[in-house]
């Protein structure tokens, strides 16, 4: 991907770029196809027509920041705005790993696509800080990676879970929750369901690591 549509803030990588959930809403609304569905129900944005409020909003703030040229009737996407809107147009595959603690919900999302992929973290404020993903990288290694660090920072504590989702077109989430244990250990939900309709349970032995055992879960295809 290009660089930023705005500088990256401390602690971020120089490619790193933000957008806010008003601009997500702009940028969705340039393309309704399957991807752009796919994107709207993982990050649980609304399908808004193109003269509402909220989309008007986010074309403005584009326009603010030069990343859209508008003639007339006519806008049109630039640059980074225009990188970002064809990935999530054309995404087919979704990974949302969520660390959701006493005080705070910390998402962070993957995003595959045919023309390009990211890393999208979700910051106080609605705030997307958007990070290129180079072809080369395994999802699943990325994935792995973010789960044992979410869980590390758990380890211990009284309260504490990781939910992990794959999405993929129109076909149910495959989901692995992780849930801190104030021994130290976790315990895994996932399916197969139980008789009671929810996901069945295990105990997370101390010689398996969290991230890798989401990861074998996640992978499997239905």
């Amino acid at each position: 991907m290009p660089d930023s549509m705005t500088p990256a803030a401390p602690g971020l990588p120089e490619a790193a770029y933000r957008v806010t959930s008003h601009e997500l809403l702009a940028l969705l609304s340039f393309d309704r196809s399957a991807g752009t569905a796919l994107t709207r129900r993982v990050l649980g944005l609304a399908d808004l027509p193109e003269d509402h409020d909220l989309v008007r909003a986010g074309i403005g703030t584009l326009n603010i920041r030069d990343a859209v040229e508008i003639r007339g009737e006519q806008v049109t996407l630039l640059a980074q705005a225009q990188v970002l809107a064809r990935i999530l147009a054309t995404s087919s595959q979704w990974f949302d790993i969520t660390r959701i603690g006493p005080d705070s919900v910390s998402p962070s999302y993957v995003v595959d696509s045919p023309v390009g992929r990211a890393a999208i973290l979700l910051r106080p404020l609605s705030e997307y800080v958007c990070i290129p993903l180079r072809d080369d990288v395994d999802l699943f290694d990325f994935v792995e990676s973010t789960v044992d660090e979410a869980a590390a920072s758990m380890a211990g504590a009284a309260e504490g879970i990781v939910t992990s989702r794959r999405y993929r077109g129109t076909a149910d989430p495959v989901v692995a929750n992780l849930k801190a244990q104030k021994s130290g250990s976790f315990q895994l939900a996932a399916a197969p369901l139980d008789d009671q309709g929810q996901l069945s349970v295990r105990d997370l032995a101390t010689s398996e690591r969290p991230g890798r055992v989401v990861r074998e879960t996640l992978a499997v295809t239905r």
